[in-house]
């Protein structure tokens, strides 16, 4: 059982933190990109999280080739769908990780 909780809170957790980083990149983008203009300069964490972010949406190019239907005008359907794979993918490296080994006879 905690082993499930365990997978659940890695799962809850993993794409959480990606959906609230995703989007905090797409609203700042449009800040940083007006203050990198020449006479302004863009605050350094603001930048720091719109960088993220971009690493961040980076499947979204794929997920619009492999499922057209998919695509909403805000992109916040295609984030969370990508938030919740990356969520997958780690409470699945989680169950590898703590998998027990095999047993191998001599």
């Amino acid at each position: 059982m905690t082993r499930r909780l365990a997978l659940l809170a890695v799962f809850v957790g993993v794409a959480a933190l990606h959906f609230v980083l995703s989007v905090a990149g797409q609203v700042l983008a449009l800040r940083v990109a007006f203050d990198s203009q020449p006479g302004g300069t863009p605050k350094p964490l603001e930048t720091a999280v719109v960088r993220l972010a971009e690493l961040l949406v980076a499947p979204l190019i794929a997920i619009q080739h492999v499922a057209p239907r998919l695509s909403t005008p805000s992109g916040y359907l295609e984030t969370a769908v990508t938030s919740a794979s990356f969520g997958i993918a780690a409470a699945g490296m989680l169950w590898l990780l703590r998998r027990r080994p095999a047993v191998r006879r001599p």
